[in-house]
């Protein structure tokens, strides 16, 4: 039963974003509110565990990815980069604003996860400058340039500046900010 709310509730947050409520979507899944309260005592719950998911894909996502001989370091650093829980691939941006507006304590998880995960990557980055595939460069700033553009396009998002896909800003972002540490032949 569990991971049927699970699945319902991310089917309405793709849909229609954050603002449904638990009543709703218990009648969606034909059962009573009290039902759905007593698997997820609270719509915070939920969301933590629809953010636990996703996080933990993420993971196993980057594991394959590492993993993956058939990948040379710069494929493996440009997958990394844009790298998306499968649920969330054509979410618009403005629902993470919507997350972080709403759901601080699961805000303040992803904002964490997207600040402390990048021990794999830099260790991609090293290997990278070690086979002369990238120059050498300061992996802190390449991190808070990466964090701080995913910041602005949640902005821009929120905004109505922009309409783009989380998939699409993600992958812009990261191939601008790999064409700056990649070496180039001379």
């Amino acid at each position: 039963m569990r991971e049927r709310i699970v699945e319902a509730a991310s089917k309405e947050i793709r849909r229609n974003g954050m603002r449904f409520t638990m009543g709703e979507l218990a009648k969606q899944l034909g059962m009573s509110t009290k039902t759905l309260y007593g698997v997820f005592p609270s719509k915070d719950e939920l969301i933590a565990e629809i953010l636990t998911g996703a996080i933990d894909e993420l993971q196993h996502k980057e594991k394959e990815i590492l993993n993956n001989a058939s990948l040379n370091t710069l494929e493996k650093l440009r997958r990394c980069l844009i790298l998306i829980p499968a649920d969330f691939q054509f979410i618009e941006l403005n629902l993470i604003t919507e997350l972080q507006r709403y759901y601080p304590n699961q805000w303040n998880r992803l904002d964490q996860f997207l600040n402390e995960q990048w021990g794999s990557i830099t260790e991609l980055f090293q290997e990278g400058i070690r086979q002369g595939l990238l120059r050498p460069f300061n992996a802190k700033i390449f991190i808070d340039l990466y964090v701080g553009g995913f910041y602005r396009l949640m902005e821009d998002s929120a905004a109505n500046r922009s309409s783009m896909t989380l998939q699409e800003g993600l992958h812009d972002m990261g191939e601008i900010l790999l064409a700056g540490i990649i070496e180039r032949e001379s």
